[in-house]
């Protein structure tokens, strides 16, 4: 199994849907792109997903 491990960290900050709205949205929109290639989600589920999620940070 392969492992992932934390280098370094650079430009700490923390980010919140207000401080950064762009990458908090691309973050929960790859969430739930990962959850439709698990099939956790199916393809029905994932657009009404996404849907709410563009009209949520439009």
């Amino acid at each position: 199994m392969d492992q992932a491990r934390l280098i370094g960290i650079e430009n700490d900050r923390e980010i919140t849907a207000v401080s950064d709205p762009q990458f908090w949205y691309l973050f929960q929109r790859s969430v739930l792109l990962a959850l439709k290639e698990e099939s956790v989600l199916n393809e029905t589920q994932y657009r009404y997903a996404e849907e709410k999620l563009k009209r949520q940070c439009g």
